[in-house]
């Protein structure tokens, strides 16, 4: 489901579930989870990218892990969810989301929690929680600090499809690149990044963890209160159930 690969100083996490567009479900985020608290530890590691097979970077919880699930059943999935991504930002090192095809939901979520985010020209962007029926379960504090209230909103209640420039225009993605180029980018880059000084690298991403107010875990909570609250409506549950509906379709 997540694998990891270190060379040269660079740790791969890679999503492999390419069957559900590498949706996340719970053992996939404990696996991914597991290895965020080893890489923590390793000296060996200088940058950590995430990445995911197939035609997309992630599509976000997996539905279909879910849907059974009652509403505190639900938010506590997607706690563990939101815990394991925000170890992403509290690993020492620079940490990089190398994103193409469909970044949705969750998978922007994911996205967030890293210090980069570049994308291949032909991705796609979304966040369709609301038109599901409730609120983005975590990393909102994340998304308004990363691209700002207005584009938080536009985002997330709009439920808008992005491509990949627009999406770097309201900051959601630093780097667009050409899909042919794509691997070799990210190699130069982070081979550059994991010759930087560690210990600048890692005392700079502290100063600026601590400096950013809107990554308080206050944020996660809330919005995690918020997703129970609605996601046990009759609204949410009939959409939701339509949704599943159409995918068995």
């Amino acid at each position: 489901m997540v694998e990891l690969e270190v060379k040269d100083g660079i740790a791969w996490l890679t999503l492999n579930r390419p069957e559900v567009l590498n949706a996340l479900d719970l053992e996939g985020v404990r696996v991914l989870g597991k290895y965020l608290d080893q890489l923590g530890d390793r000296d060996d590691v200088r940058v950590v990218v995430t990445r995911g097979t197939g035609r997309a970077f992630c599509a976000g919880s997996d539905l279909k892990d879910l849907a059974p699930l009652s509403p505190e059943q639900a938010e506590a999935a997607e706690i563990e969810h939101g815990e394991a991504c925000a170890k992403l930002e509290r690993l020492p090192q620079p940490t990089l989301a190398m994103m193409h095809g469909h970044v949705i939901g969750g998978g922007v979520g994911l996205s967030l929690y890293h210090d980069f985010r570049v994308a291949s020209r032909s991705a796609l962007f979304q966040m369709p929680e609301v038109e599901l029926g409730w609120t983005p379960p975590w990393g909102m504090g994340r998304l308004v600090d990363v691209v700002g209230g207005a584009n938080a909103r536009w985002l997330t209640m709009g439920c808008v499809r992005l491509e990949a420039a627009r999406a770097k225009e309201l900051g959601l993605v630093h780097e667009v690149v050409e899909d042919d180029e794509f691997d070799n980018w990210i190699g130069e880059f982070v081979t550059r990044l994991a010759g930087f000084p560690s210990e600048a690298l890692r005392r700079t991403k502290q100063l600026l963890n601590e400096m950013t107010p809107l990554r308080d875990q206050k944020w996660e909570v809330a919005a995690a209160e918020a997703f129970r609250h609605c996601y046990g409506t009759e609204e949410a549950r009939d959409r939701l159930e339509a949704f599943m509906t159409r995918k068995r379709g």
